[in-house]
């Protein structure tokens, strides 16, 4: 298991552009510009060794890291001990992760990385339909499964895009230099704490977006 956690970890840090290097001393480097700024263990914690660099990048970095590292845990941990999802007609085995009210929750490792499905139960409850497929998408399939079934409402649940709009709402109301109060300050970065921890890269979106902005502007200006 710990083999294929950091496994795992590493392949989906790789996707963000965050570099890793081999395990030691029973656990995985992340590193900056080929550096040791901090190291997952197999729990899914964070740790910093004593040779782990240390400055505000890497405290960054370390932060990033820990939805990663505990989202990967979490979804190994249910595949390795979830049942063999029972299923007229499937064409490839599925654990089932979890299953209510005639709604199904289900995943399996694939070459490509690993595959979440939300499935109903057909109307004799012995196969599923109407499968909705997340690729990498652990967070996404469960939020699905969540609405799907029941168990939340839709319109309790943002998007992504409307988080990242949220976010950014924040910050503009901060660079405005509106007169708030303590109260008020707190409670605004708790939320984008809150939405750094579901969307870990939600800072190189906004970077990316505000180039996207400048670069038009240009266009349009010359």
């Amino acid at each position: 298991m710990v083999k294929d956690f950091f496994k795992e970890l590493s392949r989906v840090l790789s996707k963000h552009d965050i570099e890793t290097a081999p395990p030691e001393r029973n656990a995985l480097p992340i590193l900056i510009n080929g550096r040791s700024a901090c190291h997952v263990e197999p729990s899914g914690y964070m740790c910093i060794f004593p040779g782990d660099i240390r400055s505000p990048e890497a405290s960054e970095l370390y932060h990033k890291v820990a939805p990663f590292s505990m989202e990967v845990r979490e979804y190994l941990t249910a595949i390795e001990r979830a049942p063999l999802l029972e299923a007229e007609a499937l064409d490839e085995d599925f654990r089932l992760l979890a299953e209510f009210n005639g709604t199904v929750l289900a995943g399996r490792e694939t070459e490509y990385g690993y595959m979440f499905v939300t499935w109903q139960r057909d109307y004799k409850g012995t196969g599923v339909e109407d499968g909705e497929y997340y690729l990498d998408g652990y967070a996404a399939a469960k939020a699905d499964f969540a609405i799907r079934s029941g168990l939340v409402e839709k319109q309790r649940l943002f998007s992504d895009a409307q988080l990242l709009d949220i976010y950014q709402g924040i910050n503009d109301t901060f660079d405005a230099g509106y007169d708030l109060t303590p109260t008020d300050q707190k409670n605004l970065i708790g939320i984008q704490s809150q939405i750094e921890g579901l969307l870990p890269d939600i800072r190189e979106q906004i970077a990316s977006l505000q180039r996207v902005n400048m670069e038009a502007a240009q266009e349009q200006s010359m």
